[in-house]
């Protein structure tokens, strides 16, 4: 996180510049993209949740939706399965899920913010690194491709959103 944190603090203020619309997509290609990284999840109701919340949030990008509306089922499940996601990364990408879903007001710069955090995280649990420290991460490929990754899409966003 300390590699992610020194490298995208200045596009924080960026994202709100983005439409809500706009964030949701960009929110759902990081995940999208995030997801594939990781590769397969093996817990079948954690796999399960991710496909759902992932098809809904593509269905509310789709109809003009600034948020992902998951259904009030999966929203009473959120607990029990984030108390279960034992797996690397999983836990940070139901909290990117949940937390496209919980925004009254659309998908806020800060919440997109997030996201992206939820995000590298979900990618970093994944690796092997011993001892989190910015050298590690810094060393780290996997690291920087995330990073180069995440602006590139904020600057195509801003670019786009002008």
């Amino acid at each position: 996180m300390y590699l992610w944190d020194r490298e995208m603090r200045s596009l924080r203020g960026e994202l709100s510049k983005i439409p809500p619309a706009q964030r949701l997509a960009l929110a759902l290609k990081t995940m999208d993209w995030t997801l594939n990284l990781m590769g397969p999840v093996e817990t079948t109701e954690i796999r399960n949740y991710l496909s759902k919340g992932m098809r809904q949030g593509h269905e509310d990008l789709l109809a003009g939706r600034e948020k992902i509306t998951l259904p009030e089922e999966m929203l009473d499940a959120y607990e029990d399965l984030d108390a279960v996601a034992d797996e690397p990364g999983t836990s940070q990408m139901l909290m990117a899920i949940l937390a496209c879903s919980d925004a009254p007001e659309g998908l806020s710069g800060e919440v997109l913010y997030g996201v992206l955090s939820f995000c590298y995280e979900a990618l970093l649990d994944r690796e092997d690194i011993p001892v989190y420290s910015l050298e590690a991460e810094v060393e780290n490929a996997r690291c920087a491709e995330v990073i180069a990754f995440q602006k590139q899409r904020v600057w195509e966003a801003v670019e786009n959103s002008g």
